[in-house]
Protein backbone atom coordinates (compact mmCIF):
# COMPACT_ATOMS: atom_id res chain seq x y z
CA UNK A 1 0.00 0.00 0.00
CA UNK A 2 2.80 2.37 0.95
CA UNK A 3 4.58 1.58 -2.31
CA UNK A 4 1.42 2.36 -4.27
CA UNK A 5 1.03 5.69 -2.50
CA UNK A 6 4.63 6.63 -3.23
CA UNK A 7 4.21 5.64 -6.87
CA UNK A 8 1.03 7.72 -7.17
CA UNK A 9 2.69 10.70 -5.52
CA UNK A 10 5.63 10.44 -7.92
CA UNK A 11 3.27 10.40 -10.92
CA UNK A 12 1.44 13.47 -9.65
CA UNK A 13 4.72 15.28 -9.12
CA UNK A 14 5.85 14.51 -12.66
CA UNK A 15 2.48 15.52 -14.09
CA UNK A 16 2.47 18.79 -12.18
CA UNK A 17 5.93 19.59 -13.53
CA UNK A 18 4.80 18.88 -17.08
CA UNK A 19 1.61 20.95 -17.03
CA UNK A 20 2.73 23.68 -14.64
CA UNK A 21 1.31 26.99 -15.86
CA UNK A 22 4.07 29.44 -16.86
CA UNK A 23 3.24 33.00 -15.69
CA UNK A 24 3.76 34.31 -19.26
CA UNK A 25 0.77 32.33 -20.56
CA UNK A 26 -1.77 33.27 -17.90
CA UNK A 27 -5.11 34.94 -18.61
CA UNK A 28 -4.87 38.73 -18.93
CA UNK A 29 -1.32 38.84 -20.29
CA UNK A 30 -0.29 40.33 -23.63
CA UNK A 31 2.04 38.81 -26.22
CA UNK A 32 3.95 40.80 -28.84
CA UNK A 33 5.96 38.96 -31.46
CA UNK A 34 7.72 39.24 -34.78
CA UNK A 35 8.58 36.43 -37.18
CA UNK A 36 9.79 36.00 -40.73
CA UNK A 37 9.06 33.29 -43.27
CA UNK A 38 11.32 31.22 -45.48
CA UNK A 39 8.90 31.73 -48.37
CA UNK A 40 6.64 34.77 -48.33
CA UNK A 41 3.77 34.77 -50.84
CA UNK A 42 5.72 32.55 -53.20
CA UNK A 43 8.11 35.32 -54.19
CA UNK A 44 11.72 34.59 -54.97
CA UNK A 45 14.24 35.70 -52.40
CA UNK A 46 12.03 36.12 -49.32
CA UNK A 47 14.51 34.53 -46.97
CA UNK A 48 14.56 33.65 -43.30
CA UNK A 49 15.43 36.35 -40.75
CA UNK A 50 13.57 38.98 -42.77
CA UNK A 51 16.37 39.87 -45.17
CA UNK A 52 17.69 38.44 -48.42
CA UNK A 53 20.37 39.82 -50.74
CA UNK A 54 21.86 37.84 -53.62
CA UNK A 55 22.44 37.68 -57.37
CA UNK A 56 20.95 35.48 -60.05
CA UNK A 57 22.54 34.75 -63.41
CA UNK A 58 22.41 32.34 -66.32
CA UNK A 59 25.40 30.61 -67.88
CA UNK A 60 25.96 28.90 -71.21
CA UNK A 61 29.47 27.54 -71.51
CA UNK A 62 31.83 30.42 -70.71
CA UNK A 63 29.15 33.06 -71.31
CA UNK A 64 27.25 34.67 -68.42
CA UNK A 65 24.09 36.67 -69.07
CA UNK A 66 20.83 37.92 -67.56
CA UNK A 67 22.48 38.79 -64.26
CA UNK A 68 20.22 40.40 -61.65
CA UNK A 69 20.59 41.83 -58.16
CA UNK A 70 17.78 40.67 -55.87
CA UNK A 71 16.81 42.16 -52.51
CA UNK A 72 13.98 41.10 -50.22
CA UNK A 73 12.51 41.87 -46.82
CA UNK A 74 9.63 40.23 -44.98
CA UNK A 75 8.22 40.66 -41.49
CA UNK A 76 5.16 39.40 -39.60
CA UNK A 77 4.44 41.33 -36.37
CA UNK A 78 1.81 39.83 -34.04
CA UNK A 79 -0.07 41.12 -31.01
CA UNK A 80 -2.34 38.99 -28.84
CA UNK A 81 -4.27 38.91 -25.56
CA UNK A 82 -4.68 35.80 -23.39
CA UNK A 83 -8.43 35.44 -22.96
CA UNK A 84 -7.76 32.35 -20.83
CA UNK A 85 -4.71 30.47 -19.68
CA UNK A 86 -2.66 29.30 -22.69
CA UNK A 87 -5.11 30.74 -25.27
CA UNK A 88 -4.34 34.04 -27.00
CA UNK A 89 -6.28 35.83 -29.73
CA UNK A 90 -5.04 38.85 -31.61
CA UNK A 91 -3.97 40.54 -34.83
CA UNK A 92 -1.20 39.58 -37.22
CA UNK A 93 0.19 41.75 -40.00
CA UNK A 94 2.45 40.95 -42.93
CA UNK A 95 4.81 43.24 -44.77
CA UNK A 96 7.02 41.99 -47.60
CA UNK A 97 9.03 43.78 -50.25
CA UNK A 98 11.27 42.35 -52.94
CA UNK A 99 13.13 43.91 -55.86
CA UNK A 100 15.03 42.71 -58.89
CA UNK A 101 17.36 44.86 -60.97
CA UNK A 102 19.49 43.90 -63.95
CA UNK A 103 23.14 44.79 -63.36
CA UNK A 104 23.27 46.77 -66.62
CA UNK A 105 19.98 48.62 -66.14
CA UNK A 106 18.74 51.54 -64.06
CA UNK A 107 15.19 50.19 -63.93
CA UNK A 108 14.05 48.07 -61.00
CA UNK A 109 11.14 45.64 -60.65
CA UNK A 110 9.54 45.74 -57.19
CA UNK A 111 6.78 43.89 -55.36
CA UNK A 112 5.30 45.28 -52.14
CA UNK A 113 2.75 43.37 -50.07
CA UNK A 114 0.77 44.28 -46.96
CA UNK A 115 -1.91 42.26 -45.17
CA UNK A 116 -3.57 42.06 -41.75
CA UNK A 117 -5.98 39.72 -39.99
CA UNK A 118 -6.87 37.66 -36.92
CA UNK A 119 -4.70 34.99 -35.31
CA UNK A 120 -5.43 32.44 -32.58
CA UNK A 121 -2.68 30.60 -30.70
CA UNK A 122 -3.04 27.84 -28.10
CA UNK A 123 -0.09 26.72 -25.97
CA UNK A 124 0.47 23.36 -24.31
CA UNK A 125 3.39 24.29 -22.05
CA UNK A 126 5.95 21.74 -20.93
CA UNK A 127 8.70 22.28 -18.42
CA UNK A 128 11.33 23.83 -20.69
CA UNK A 129 9.49 24.43 -23.96
CA UNK A 130 6.08 25.82 -24.94
CA UNK A 131 4.54 23.91 -27.89
CA UNK A 132 1.60 25.64 -29.58
CA UNK A 133 -0.88 25.44 -32.44
CA UNK A 134 -1.85 28.51 -34.44
CA UNK A 135 -4.59 29.46 -36.90
CA UNK A 136 -4.31 32.63 -38.97
CA UNK A 137 -6.07 34.52 -41.73
CA UNK A 138 -5.14 37.79 -43.43
CA UNK A 139 -6.53 40.17 -46.04
CA UNK A 140 -4.40 42.64 -47.96
CA UNK A 141 -3.00 43.96 -51.20
CA UNK A 142 0.11 43.77 -53.34
CA UNK A 143 1.57 46.18 -55.90
CA UNK A 144 3.92 45.21 -58.74
CA UNK A 145 5.98 47.96 -60.37
CA UNK A 146 8.28 47.51 -63.36
CA UNK A 147 10.06 49.72 -65.94
CA UNK A 148 8.68 50.11 -69.44
CA UNK A 149 10.41 50.80 -72.73
CA UNK A 150 9.62 54.52 -72.53
CA UNK A 151 11.73 55.09 -69.44
CA UNK A 152 8.79 55.19 -67.05
CA UNK A 153 7.09 52.57 -64.90
CA UNK A 154 3.96 50.47 -65.07
CA UNK A 155 2.02 49.08 -62.11
CA UNK A 156 -0.41 46.31 -61.33
CA UNK A 157 -2.40 45.80 -58.15
CA UNK A 158 -3.67 42.59 -56.55
CA UNK A 159 -5.88 41.80 -53.58
CA UNK A 160 -4.93 38.79 -51.49
CA UNK A 161 -6.33 36.44 -48.87
CA UNK A 162 -4.30 34.02 -46.77
CA UNK A 163 -5.28 31.18 -44.44
CA UNK A 164 -2.88 28.99 -42.54
CA UNK A 165 -2.45 26.41 -39.82
CA UNK A 166 0.85 25.77 -38.09
CA UNK A 167 2.49 23.98 -35.17
CA UNK A 168 5.43 25.39 -33.30
CA UNK A 169 7.29 25.76 -30.06
CA UNK A 170 8.63 28.64 -27.99
CA UNK A 171 11.92 28.26 -26.13
CA UNK A 172 12.14 30.58 -23.09
CA UNK A 173 14.99 33.10 -23.14
CA UNK A 174 14.39 34.42 -19.65
CA UNK A 175 11.13 35.26 -17.89
CA UNK A 176 9.39 37.27 -20.62
CA UNK A 177 10.84 36.27 -24.00
CA UNK A 178 10.71 33.11 -26.13
CA UNK A 179 12.43 32.16 -29.37
CA UNK A 180 9.74 30.68 -31.62
CA UNK A 181 9.95 28.15 -34.45
CA UNK A 182 6.89 27.14 -36.47
CA UNK A 183 6.12 24.92 -39.43
CA UNK A 184 2.76 24.79 -41.15
CA UNK A 185 0.60 24.92 -44.22
CA UNK A 186 -0.59 28.09 -45.91
CA UNK A 187 -2.86 29.03 -48.81
CA UNK A 188 -2.53 32.44 -50.47
CA UNK A 189 -4.96 33.60 -53.14
CA UNK A 190 -4.22 36.66 -55.28
CA UNK A 191 -6.72 38.44 -57.51
CA UNK A 192 -5.95 41.08 -60.12
CA UNK A 193 -7.98 44.14 -59.08
CA UNK A 194 -7.44 45.77 -62.49
CA UNK A 195 -8.82 42.81 -64.43
CA UNK A 196 -12.15 44.03 -65.81
CA UNK A 197 -13.48 40.50 -66.28
CA UNK A 198 -12.45 39.52 -62.75
CA UNK A 199 -11.50 35.98 -63.68
CA UNK A 200 -7.71 36.11 -63.20
CA UNK A 201 -6.24 34.84 -59.93
CA UNK A 202 -3.11 33.15 -58.60
CA UNK A 203 -3.06 30.61 -55.79
CA UNK A 204 -0.04 29.46 -53.77
CA UNK A 205 -0.49 26.42 -51.54
CA UNK A 206 2.22 24.71 -49.55
CA UNK A 207 4.39 24.53 -46.43
CA UNK A 208 5.85 27.50 -44.61
CA UNK A 209 8.59 27.72 -41.97
CA UNK A 210 9.05 30.69 -39.63
CA UNK A 211 11.38 31.84 -36.89
CA UNK A 212 11.07 34.77 -34.52
CA UNK A 213 10.67 36.11 -31.00
CA UNK A 214 7.73 36.73 -28.65
CA UNK A 215 7.64 39.10 -25.66
CA UNK A 216 5.06 38.56 -22.88
CA UNK A 217 3.74 41.52 -20.84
Amino acid sequence: MKRNLLFTAALLLVASGVVAQPPQLEKGNIMLGVTSAVSMSGSLGSDMLSLGAFRSKQKSGSNTYNENKIRSFSMLPTGGYFIMDNLAVGIEAMFARSSRQHVDSEGKWTETTFAIGPVVRYYYPLEKIYPFAEIESMFGASVDKWPNSGGGYEMNRYSLFTAGLSLGAGVPLGDKVTFDMTAGYIRIAWKDTEDNEGDFSMIYVGPTVRMGFTVYL
